[in-house]
C-alpha cells in the first residue's frame, strides 16, 4: 500500500503522480485483501490450536499457510503485471496519469508475492505472541522504504532516476527486507517449527480449517476493494484535483487506520486463544477492552487531524483547492473512521471465533447495496463530488460496525470455533 512516506515522495514528483498511484490502490488492494484474509485465518486457527494446547498441529498450520499465500501471491503478481494497461483503461485514466499508473501497477504488482510471504511470517510471529518483532520488522521496512525512495526517485548516489517506478521498486525492496528479517527471527531466534505438507491428505487436513474461515472472510475485504475501485472511477470523472485529494486524505487518515488494524490484530489474537481454551467470558472482556481502547484512540487522532488539516495537507501539496476540499472530507471522515474502528475490531474477533459467514454477508450487502449506491447518489447525482462519495462510505462503515456489535452481543459466535465441535483432534 502507498503509505504516508510514499505519498510524500509521490507529491514531490507531482500531484498527478500521487493521483496515478492512488488510482491503482483499489486494484492492488484486491490482492492485499486475499493476503490479509489468509493471514487472519491462519492466525485464528494457530491461535485456537495454541489455546487448546494442540501444539502438534501448529507447525503444520504454519506450513500450509505459507504455501497458500505463496500461491495467491504468484497468481496476483501475474494479474497485476499483465493487466496493468487494461486496468488503467477500464478506470478511464488518460494521458500522463494513465502512463504513470501503468508503470506503478506493473512494477509494484510484480513484487506482491514477496508481500504475501511477509503476511505469512507476520502471522506466525503474531500467533506465538511475538508481536513486538512484527513491530521491529515493520520499522525496518519503513526505513528501507524511505531510503529507497530517496535514492531512486531522483537518482541519488549514481542510481538511475526512476520517478514513480523507483517508488514502486523501493516498496518491493522494503517488503523483502522485512520478510528476510522475519524468517531469521522465526528460524534462528525463536526456532519456531514450520512443517510443510508432504501429501495431498495433509494439505487438505491443515488447509481446510484455514480455507473454511478465509473463503467467506475474503468476501468482505474483496467487496470493499471492488467498491473502492468503482468509487475511484467516479472520482476520476471529477478530475485530477479530486483524485489527488482522495489519495492525500487517505494517507493522512492512514495512521488512524493502522491503529485500528493493530488493535484488531491484538484483540483477534487474544480472543482466538481464549476461544480455543473455551474461556468465553474472558474473550468477551478482551473484546470490550479492545473496543474502548480503539475508539478512544481514533477519536483523539481524528480531533488532531481535523484541527491541523491545512498544515497536514501542506506537507503534500501547495494546491489550496486541495487543502479546502480535503479539510471538508476529513470532517466527514470522523463518522466513517469511528465506524471503521468498530468494524475492524469486532469483525476480526467474530472471524477469530469462526463466525466469518455473518461478517461476510453484512459486509457484502452493505457495501454493494448501501455504500456504492449512496456514493453515486450523493457524489454524482446530487453533484456533491468527493464529499458525497465520503458520505456514502461513512454510512456504510457505521452500519457494518453497528451490525457486528449486535452480532457479538447475541453470543452466537460461541458455537463457531474450531474446538466448539472438534475437541482436540
Amino acid at each position: 500500500m502507498v503509505n504516508v512516506t510514499d505519498a510524500w515522495f509521490l507529491s514531490k514528483i507531482s500531484d498527478n503522480a500521487a493521483a496515478a498511484a492512488g488510482a491503482m490502490l483499489p486494484i492492488l488492494g484486491i490482492g492485499f485483501a486475499f493476503y490479509s484474509t489468509f493471514h487472519q485465518a491462519g492466525n485464528s486457527i494457530a491461535g485456537q490450536r495454541i489455546g487448546a494446547k494442540d501444539h502438534k498441529n501448529v507447525a503444520g498450520t504454519y506450513g500450509i499457510l505459507i504455501l497458500l499465500l505463496l500461491v495467491a501471491g504468484v497468481i496476483m503478481a501475474n494479474v497485476f503485471f499483465w493487466g496493468a494497461s487494461a486496468f488503467s483503461s477500464w478506470m478511464g485514466l488518460s494521458g500522463e496519469i494513465a502512463d504513470m499508473s501503468q508503470v506503478y501497477l506493473s512494477t509494484l504488482g510484480l513484487g506482491t508475492w514477496i508481500l504475501a510471504l511477509r503476511f505469512a511470517t507476520n502471522s506466525i510471529l503474531a500467533s506465538q505472541g511475538k508481536t513486538k518483532w512484527n513491530m521491529w520488522s515493520t520499522t525496518l521496512m519503513s526505513i528501507v522504504n524511505i531510503i529507497g525512495n530517496y535514492i531512486l526517485i531522483d537518482g541519488k548516489f549514481g542510481a538511475p532516476a526512476l520517478g514513480i517506478q523507483g517508488i514502486a521498486i523501493a516498496s518491493i525492496i522494503a517488503w523483502f527486507s522485512s520478510l528476510l528479517f522475519n524468517v531469521i527471527i522465526i528460524r534462528y531466534n525463536f526456532k519456531i517449527s514450520v512443517i510443510f505438507p508432504t501429501s495431498w491428505l495433509t494439505v487438505k487436513g491443515y488447509g481446510r480449517p484455514i480455507i473454511k474461515i478465509a473463503t467467506p472472510s475474503v468476501i468482505e475485504p474483496l467487496s470493499w476493494q471492488l467498491v473502492q475501485l468503482l468509487m475511484t472511477t467516479m472520482v476520476v470523472l471529477m478530475g485530477a484535483t479530486s483524485l489527488a485529494t482522495r489519495i492525500y486524505c487517505f494517507n493522512i487518515i492512514y495512521i488512524g487506520i493502522l491503529y485500528g488494524f493493530a488493535i484488531s490484530a491484538g484483540v483477534q489474537l487474544k480472543v482466538a486463544y481464549l476461544i480455543g481454551a473455551n474461556e468465553y467470558i474472558n474473550a468477551q472482556k478482551e473484546l470490550i477492552k479492545g473496543v474502548k481502547i480503539g475508539l478512544i484512540g481514533i477519536v483523539i487522532f481524528l480531533i488532531f487531524i481535523v484541527s491541523f488539516s491545512q498544515l497536514l495537507f501542506q506537507v503534500f501539496t501547495d494546491n489550496q483547492e486541495i487543502w479546502l476540499l480535503g479539510s471538508t472530507v476529513l470532517l466527514v471522515s470522523i463518522f466513517s473512521e469511528i465506524g471503521r474502528s468498530l468494524n475492524l475490531i469486532v469483525g476480526a474477533s467474530l472471524r477469530a471465533c469462526g463466525d466469518a459467514r455473518f461478517t461476510s454477508i453484512i459486509g457484502f450487502t452493505s457495501m454493494w447495496f448501501v455504500a456504492l449506491p449512496l456514493a453515486w447518489y450523493f457524489g454524482i447525482y446530487l453533484s456533491w463530488g468527493l464529499i458525497g462519495i465520503y458520505i456514502g462510505a461513512s454510512i456504510d462503515e457505521v452500519l457494518r460496525g453497528t451490525s457486528n456489535i449486535l452480532r457479538w452481543n447475541s453470543g452466537k459466535w460461541q458455537s463457531k470455533g474450531l474446538y466448539a465441535t472438534q475437541i482436540h483432534k
